[in-house]
């Protein structure tokens, strides 16, 4: 629970398309069931436990981000149960209520609703944001406006759209690209005197339930036409794709099938880029810009039966320097290597067995350019790139204007407003969306939205007796799970062991068990475990021991005084390295002196793996 910072590991936001590969849990049934899961405690994001709720395979649970905003978060379990029973080494406890599927769809979109009003903030914030750039980058001399996609093309003449636009001529007649350019000009040169730089729209009140509707401010309106130019500029004068911004799959050479799969997906994309060209009242700037992109390079795969992709990573991504990355360059290398397999199982199995329709060209996209990402960082040894995010082809590139604008001491008025709407509409979202380890955070936000969805009566037959976390001690995830279990209606209960406890499982059945718990039980010996960045150092693992944990707290917190204690003398030439790592070490030795575990190591190398099991009644 604790902070609740979401921070996943950068080897997992490699990985996360992984799990489009995994099988599906057999636990899975046709009943219908609300899960309730309860994370064990472990260092790092969550350590005091987390919660969540799971309907079928998808997750939706709380997490703190970075930009300090509480989200909803909608995710598949397999993707789930990576991030905290394998990564994060914790198991999982699952209650299971049986409830009706009209009940339900009712819990579902309601959680579904409140994720996707807090969605429409975010994209609200994100235009304002985009109204303020957009200000600042007209006030400037230089007459450059950044447009997204447009840095995929370069302004050299090439003729892989020649057959594109003479077909657009025979369908939409010779002249229409001149016809759509005059009038998209005449737009923008009458925006002036027809006040739609003065367009501004205040943010709506950040309300429990209410959908933000927003009207949006200039750059809405300006934007989707200069994208529009920019489709039409590269069309006119024949751009071709920059070569700097793809790059060549590590995979083998195309085959005939593949081929034939590229060739029907590369003419789709070019009805599709027709198709909304001749929607005249449609914004499709932006749509034609990366369809015309992932054409380019459709077209450059077919022609050298090699298979090319768009580099797609923002341009304002965390990165993770060499010096980072090389404390564990054999994890970072397990993951290219898992990376890579994936890849090559995707193309292998998905792409063979199925057309190759966009939405599978899209993830084939993302997961080669995370694995590409991973080995030229390893191979160059330069910074990796990482984020969680799905990645898309927003390459801004600098666009020309020429229409007339304000005066500069106008666009600052404007500027200025803009600005403070941001702010003062960022500080309401994180002030509702905020996070408080007692009165808001992981498990009562489930609980609070829980009798938001359900009237009194309802909460009461769908579910049992109310549980208030702030009546009670079970805002703390545990203590909620047991709540649960005698309140609430629970047909069964399921549990996720951790990694390394599923590990150990193994070991036990092909070997001696009192070897194997000696040479397992600590992290000089054991085989399943190896040191990390992320770990602090430690000598035993605790969580699969209750009797010894005591005497082994001792032994692991004289370890972390030990190199506390060795971390003075080192700081001058470590940085204080070892200094904070036997802190830290000290910190989560503690608990285990009175039978409690946090600290249980975590496994960034290791491969998803969803083991699911009935849970034995505790009664």
């Amino acid at each position: 629970m604790r902070s609740n910072i979401y921070k996943r590991p950068f080897k997992q936001g490699c990985l996360y398309l992984l799990f489009l590969l995994l099988p599906f849990s057999n636990l899975r049934s046709e009943n219908n069931y609300l899960d309730f899961i309860y994370v064990d405690a472990n260092t790092g994001q969550s350590s005091g436990g987390h919660s969540a709720l799971r309907f079928d395979d998808t997750v939706i649970h709380f997490q703190y981000y970075p930009d300090e905003i509480f989200r909803v978060v909608r995710e598949s379990y397999e993707r789930f149960s990576y991030s905290y029973n394998t990564y994060s080494n914790r198991t999982s406890k699952i209650a299971r209520v049986e409830i009706s599927e009209k009940d339900l769809d009712k819990i579902r979109t309601g959680f579904e609703k409140l994720a996707l009003i807090q969605f429409k903030h975010l994209k609200n914030l994100e235009s304002i944001r985009a109204d303020v750039q957009f200000l600042k980058e007209i006030q400037k001399p230089e007459k450059i406006i950044k447009i997204r996609t447009f840095g995929y093309f370069k302004k050299e003449e090439g003729a892989e759209l020649s057959s594109l636009k003479e077909e657009l001529n025979s369908i939409l007649g010779k002249g229409w690209l001149g016809k759509v350019r005059t009038q998209i000009k005449k737009e923008l040169n009458s925006a002036y005197t027809e006040g739609k730089f003065a367009t501004f729209s205040e943010a709506p009140t950040v309300q429990n339930g209410t959908y933000p509707f927003y009207k949006e401010g200039i750059s809405s309106w300006f934007l989707p036409r200069l994208e529009k130019l920019s489709v039409l500029e590269i069309l006119d004068l024949g751009y071709s794709l920059d070569p700097e911004t793809i790059f060549l799959s590590s995979g083998t050479s195309l085959s005939e099938e593949e081929k034939t799969k590229l060739i029907s997906l590369r003419d789709s994309l070019k009805l599709s880029i027709i198709e909304l060209i001749k929607e005249e009242n449609l914004n499709w700037g932006h749509s034609v810009l990366v369809n015309l992109a992932r054409f380019l390079v459709l077209e450059k795969s077919i022609e050298e039966d090699k298979l090319f992709f768009l580099t797609t990573f923002p341009e304002s991504v965390s990165q993770i320097t060499p010096t980072t990355w090389s404390k564990d360059k054999k994890s970072v290398e397990a993951s290219s290597d898992l990376l890579l397999e994936a890849s090559k199982t995707f193309r292998e199995k998905r792409i063979k067995s199925e057309n190759l329709t966009e939405e599978n060209y899209l993830i084939w996209e993302d997961l080669e350019n995370r694995d590409w990402e991973l080995r030229t960082g390893l191979s160059r040894g330069i910074a990796i790139r990482n984020t969680f995010d799905r990645l898309s082809p927003d390459l801004s590139g600098n666009f020309v204007f020429s229409f007339p604008t304000p005066e500069s001491e106008i666009i600052s008025e404007y500027l200025t407003r803009s600005e403070k709407e941001e702010e003062t509409y960022y500080d309401n979202l994180k002030r509702f969306y905020t996070f408080k380890l007692i009165t808001k955070n992981c498990t009562s936000e489930i609980f609070d939205s829980l009798e938001f969805i359900l009237n009194e009566k309802e909460y009461e037959t769908v579910l049992g007796k109310r549980i208030d976390p702030h009546s009670s001690l079970t805002f703390i995830p545990f203590i909620a799970y047991d709540s649960i279990t005698e309140k609430w209606n629970v047909k069964e209960e399921t549990i996720e062991l951790s990694h390394r406890k599923v590990a150990l499982e193994k070991l036990y059945e092909s070997n001696p068990k009192l070897r194997t718990y000696l040479k397992e039980s600590n992290v000089f010996s054991s085989s399943i475990y190896r040191s990390n960045p992320d770990d602090s150092s430690f000598v035993f693992f605790t969580d699969d021991i209750v009797l010894l944990r005591p005497i082994y707290g001792i032994v692991n917190l004289g370890w972390g005084i030990g190199n506390f204690t060795v971390g003075i003398f080192t700081s001058p030439f470590d940085k204080g390295r070892r200094l904070q790592n036997g802190l830290q070490s000290a910190f989560f030795s503690l608990p285990e002196l009175v039978f409690f575990n946090i600290r249980k190591g975590t496994f960034p190398g290791a491969k998803p793996n969803v083991s699911e099991k009935k849970l034995e009644s505790q009664k």
